[in-house]
């Protein structure tokens, strides 16, 4: 069976990146060097979709059917956790129940996002009032992955509409965001170093 797949760890290079600030004072530290706040992707969990906030976060759903429409056969309760599922041959009532594959389980990390767009209109829906361009993506990474003691995944983030999620595989409701993002397993949030000149101020509009 083939699902989705995720960025490998090696990736290509980046393509031009933006990071839409809350407050312009906050891109001090990525232009001249200091010390930042790296969230987990399970803060951004909201029951509704709102801004950078979504219901399905942290969540890793990869299978050939939709895994929680199979009730009663299989009920995924809260914090449940299925890997390497495999349901065949099955049936309720008589009613054969289609074969099912794949894994349901919540997983979280660091995620450091960024946006592929210099946007306005993106950075008003994220609730953001300022924007750096990305200079040296590479640097900042290698930092990066020597101070959480891991070797991030980064790429685009795809979109799709149908049951599947992921770390880089999202709802297409989010499509809007043109997100690229880091993502390192962690079980907790970190405060790391920048150094100096991973970014500069821009206008909006290019």
């Amino acid at each position: 069976m083939i699902y989705r797949n995720e960025p490998i760890v090696r990736s290509p290079p980046a393509p031009q990146l933006y990071l839409h600030l809350t407050r312009v004072e906050w891109a001090d530290a990525w232009v001249n060097g200091g010390e930042v706040p790296l969230s987990l992707a399970s803060s951004y969990l909201a029951a509704e979709r709102e801004g950078t906030r979504t219901p399905d976060e942290n969540l890793v759903h990869r299978s050939n059917v939709d895994l929680t429409k199979l009730a009663p056969m299989v009920k995924l309760e809260p914090g449940v956790s299925l890997k390497n599922f495999a349901m065949v041959g099955c049936s309720v009532n008589g009613l054969p129940i289609p074969d099912a594959f794949g894994d349901y389980y919540e997983e979280d990390g660091i995620v450091l996002c960024f946006s592929l767009v210099r946007s306005e209109s993106v950075a008003r829906r994220l609730g953001k009032t300022a924007c750096a361009e990305i200079l040296k993506f590479e640097e900042l990474k290698t930092s990066l992955d020597e101070q959480i003691g891991a070797i991030g995944k980064a790429g685009p983030c795809n979109y799709t509409d149908d049951h599947q999620r992921g770390h880089f595989l999202k709802f297409r409701a989010d499509e809007w965001q043109r997100e690229y993002r880091i993502f390192w397993p962690a079980d907790r949030p970190r405060a790391v170093m920048l150094p100096g000149g991973c970014a500069k101020v821009v206008d909006f509009s290019p």
